[in-house]
C-alpha cells in the first residue's frame, strides 16, 4: 500500500520525523505547490508532517490543502495521518489540520505532536545546542515508536478539541501570513554560496550579484538563519545557530 507524505519543514525537525515513516515517499509541499509534483491518483495514504507556527499550520500547508487537496479526487485516500513537531506544545493545531481537511471532504485517521528544540529565533533567541537536541530527540523517541506503529496498523487517533480553539485558529492564521521580514539581515561574512535560497521553503530568496535578497513571502521558518555555513544572516540579537537533526543538503529544494 503506497504512502505519501506531504512534508513542510524549515529547520529540519519535520523532515527528520518524516523519514521514520517505513516505506514512505516524501515529497516537500513546496512540490506540490509549485506543480514540479503531483499526488498520484491511485494515493491510499498520506501523511502531512509539519511544525506548529503560532498553534496552527503553516501557511504552506493551508494552501497545499486548499489549492491541492481541494480540487483533485480524493476518493482513494483511505488513510489520513497528520504528524506535528513542535518547540512547546501544539493547543489545537491537530483539530485546525482536521477542520481544514473536512473543510475539502477529507478525514482525517490520526493525529499526533511531538516536542523538539524550538528554532522560532522572536521567542528563543539562543540557539539550542547540539546536546539539548540529542536529548530531546531520546526523550521523543519513545513516543515516536508508538506512534510508528499505530500508523503502521492504520488505528484511529482523533484530536480532541478544547474551548476557544476557533478562536485561536484565526489567530494563527492571521499572524503568521507570509511577508517582509526586515528583521533578518545579511552580514560582511556572505560567500555567496547560495544555501539560504536552497532552502528557502517558499523561494522567498534569491541570489543577486552573489548576495541573496528577500521577497515578502517569508514565514519566518528560520532556516536561513540556521543552515548559514557562515553563520552570515542575522537577526536582531540572536546568537548561534540550530543545526538540527538532518543534513543541511538534505533540506535543498533547488
Amino acid at each position: 500500500m503506497n504512502t505519501i507524505i506531504a512534508l513542510h519543514t524549515g529547520t529540519g525537525n519535520s523532515l527528520y520525523l518524516a523519514k521514520r515513516i517505513p516505506d514512505a515517499e516524501i515529497h516537500f509541499i513546496d512540490e506540490f505547490l509549485s506543480g514540479s509534483y503531483s499526488l498520484p491518483e491511485d494515493t491510499e495514504r498520506l501523511g502531512i508532517i509539519f511544525p506548529v507556527y503560532c498553534w496552527g499550520l503553516p501557511s504552506p500547508v493551508r494552501e497545499f490543502i486548499t489549492k491541492v487537496l481541494g480540487n483533485r479526487d480524493n476518493s482513494s485516500l483511505g488513510y489520513v495521518f497528520g504528524l506535528a513537531t513542535c518547540g512547546a506544545f501544539p493547543l489545537y493545531t491537530l483539530n485546525d489540520l482536521s477542520s481544514s481537511l473536512s473543510d475539502v471532504g477529507i478525514a482525517l485517521s490520526y493525529g499526533n505532536a511531538f516536542r523538539f528544540p524550538d528554532g522560532y529565533l522572536p521567542l528563543q533567541k539562543k540557539a539550542v545546542g547540539k546536546e539539548m537536541t540529542e536529548r530531546m530527540a531520546r526523550e521523543a523517541e519513545p513516543r515516536i515508536i508508538e506512534a510508528i506503529e499505530d500508523i503502521t496498523e492504520e488505528r484511529i487517533r482523533l484530536p480532541r478539541r478544547g474551548p476557544g480553539w476557533r478562536l485561536v485558529r484565526k489567530l494563527s492564521m492571521a499572524s503568521m501570513k507570509p511577508g517582509k521580514n526586515n528583521d533578518l539581515s545579511v552580514s560582511s561574512g556572505c560567500t555567496g554560496c547560495g544555501t539560504c535560497a536552497s532552502i528557502c521553503p517558499t523561494g522567498n530568496i534569491t541570489m543577486e550579484n552573489g548576495r541573496p535578497v528577500s521577497g515578502d513571502s517569508c514565514i519566518s521558518c528560520f532556516a536561513c538563519y540556521h543552515r548559514c555555513p557562515e553563520n552570515a544572516i542575522e537577526y536582531r540579537k540572536a546568537v548561534g545557530q540550530y543545526r538540527g537533526l538532518v543534513e543541511t543538503k538534505e533540506l535543498k529544494r533547488r
